[in-house]
């Protein structure tokens, strides 16, 4: 019996130490696959911690570079930088100025925003200048300086400065050439009488008129209604309505039959 309990002890002892060392193995395997398994596990949180802290900060780039362009267009538009503006603004004025120009060039008239803009007509009248007749109709008197001429209503002969162009009463009369209107008079024998200065010394005269479309100091362009053949004077009755037309070079008359076709 007692050398049944010593082998039983002795069993038992050995199965103990068995196990101890069984138990120390386990536990250091499983201390090494756990600390295989943390270090495996932490560089990929790292990883992922330094992707996240890289795209933060690049939205964060991104974020103020779009702070910094929104504020530069804010400036620019603060500041008046409107290209589309601008240029609808300009195009307006353009389109303004053209129409002003266009309504002066109409009227014939070198006045008012034409004549700012030196739309005038040019006055370069000269001796190879060829004028317009003003009105169309037969010559009652011609031009006479160097011999006299009748005049029916007088009923005698004498110098004639200017013609007498048969029109009916209330025909319009056209600038024969582009002219400046120097003087409006009333004359006894030619009536409402326009004198216009033609360039280089040269003067165009207009009279027996009525309603008058210009006024002293007007540029007219050559083909403009300037007024209309008015009731002849008592000097003209019995050649009848007319119009008095007559040219000065230097203050010296001068045939217009020499620059009408």
């Amino acid at each position: 019996m007692k050398k049944n309990r010593t082998m039983k002890v002795i069993f038992n002892v050995g199965a103990l130490a068995v196990l101890a060392a069984l138990g120390i193995s386990a536990y250091q395997l499983g201390t090494s696959k756990k600390g295989e398994i943390i270090q495996e596990i932490l560089p990929m949180e790292s990883v992922q911690k330094s992707e996240v802290k890289d795209t933060k900060e690049e939205a964060s780039t991104q974020t103020d570079t779009s702070l910094v362009q929104a504020e530069t267009d804010s400036d620019s538009v603060t500041a008046g930088e409107n290209p589309v503006k601008e240029e609808a603004q300009t195009e307006d004025i353009k389109t303004a100025s053209s129409a002003e120009v266009a309504a002066d060039q109409a009227a014939g008239t070198g006045t008012g925003t034409a004549a700012g803009l030196n739309m005038a007509p040019e006055l370069l009248f000269s001796e190879d200048t060829l004028m317009e007749w003003p009105v169309n109709g037969n010559i009652l008197i011609d031009y006479s300086m160097d011999s006299t001429t009748y005049f029916p209503t007088l009923d005698q002969y004498r110098l004639s400065s200017g013609i007498a162009v048969q029109a009916v009463q209330g025909a319009p009369v056209q600038s024969a050439v582009n002219g400046k209107v120097l003087n409006i008079a009333q004359d006894a024998q030619t009536g409402t009488t326009v004198t216009m200065e033609l360039g280089n010394g040269y003067q165009a005269i207009y009279g027996q008129l009525t309603d008058l479309q210009v006024a002293q100091g007007d540029t007219v362009k050559k083909g403009t209604t300037i007024g209309y053949v008015g009731t002849p004077t008592k000097y003209y009755s019995k050649e009848g309505s007319n119009l008095y037309f007559a040219m000065k070079k230097d203050g010296k008359p001068i045939d217009p039959i020499a620059y009408l076709p």
